[in-house]
């Protein structure tokens, strides 16, 4: 590995949508090292087309594979939202008709499963799955305590810690990265519509629906799923998730430190700042405190 920027070979990037992939391409830059962004037909942002791309249909695997080998690329990282596509089967190649079984399935389960299912059609063609920490380090993770803003309270910690609990009994399902609790109730969990329309569900609950913890009251927890392969699909954070979290009445956001990205970290920052919310990266442990009443701080 190089001290910056990922391995020396080089790296294909899936390319969905958001700043990760373009923050991926910018440390290879940086470090001087190649890379090869492979953009599917509804991912496609104007910045990319300064830089070395290739069109792709999810149709057609095959015609992906063989632009990796004729590019010589020894590793792929996937970085950005993705919907689940609508497979045009008309469309589809050898490659994708020998796998057609297996992606069908995949299609049908959790994210999770899904991405592991697809990270090891591209191990078997050869190639080596990196996470986008590797590639950036980890000044992309959120780290261990106050981001900005204060410290959570007490109640502030308690609902973290059910969020959490709630989000690890899900996390055998394939089910969410997040959850919002405010008063020890549970207003939400993340399923396939993903953290920002949560909150947007939390911020149209009528009053009556948080009388028990009228806003501003409650936290959003995101953490991995307990089995997650942590070369994809990390929980994220950023300056939207930020003001989404205000105009739900929360209070703050709790992540799993180290383990969870942060987007934007400067405008996240600022967002934090401007809105009055926290942002505390939280380890396993304290979790697990803050869930039994054993932590002094108020």
């Amino acid at each position: 590995m190089a001290e910056t920027g990922g391995p020396q070979g080089l790296v294909a990037i899936i390319a969905g949508r958001g700043s990760l992939p373009r923050e991926i391409v910018e440390a290879r830059v940086d470090a001087g090292l190649p890379y090869l962004l492979i953009v599917f037909q509804d991912c496609f942002e104007d910045w990319m087309a300064d830089h070395p791309f290739e069109h792709h249909e999810y149709e057609r695997p095959g015609a992906v594979f063989r632009a990796l080998r004729r590019a010589g690329a020894g590793y792929v990282v996937f970085a950005g939202a993705m919907n689940r596509p609508k497979l045009r089967l008309w469309r589809a190649d050898l490659k994708a008709v020998g796998l057609a079984a297996k992606a069908i399935r995949l299609l049908g389960q959790g994210d999770d499963a899904m991405l592991r299912g697809f990270a090891g059609f591209v191990e078997a063609e050869g190639l080596r799955m990196l996470s986008p920490v590797e590639i950036i380090g980890g000044q992309l993770l959120v780290p261990a305590g106050v981001l900005a803003g204060g410290m959570p309270t007490r109640s502030d910690k308690a609902d973290a810690a059910r969020a959490a609990a709630i989000v690890a009994a899900l996390g055998p399902l394939d089910v969410g990265q997040g959850a919002v609790v405010a008063g020890g109730i549970c207003l939400a969990v993340e399923a396939i519509e993903g953290t920002d329309l949560m909150l947007s569900r939390v911020a149209d609950l009528p009053p009556e629906r948080r009388a028990t913890a009228p806003a501003p009251a409650g936290v959003l927890f995101k953490g991995p799923k307990p089995e997650q392969d942590r070369r994809m699909d990390l929980p994220t954070v950023g300056p939207r998730t930020v003001e989404n979290a205000k105009a739900a009445g929360l209070n703050g956001i709790v992540v799993l430190a180290e383990q969870t990205v942060l987007m934007e970290g400067d405008a996240t920052r600022d967002a934090l700042t401007r809105t009055g919310l926290f942002l505390y990266g939280a380890s396993m442990a304290e979790l697990s405190a803050w869930g039994s009443g054993q932590d002094r701080e108020t």
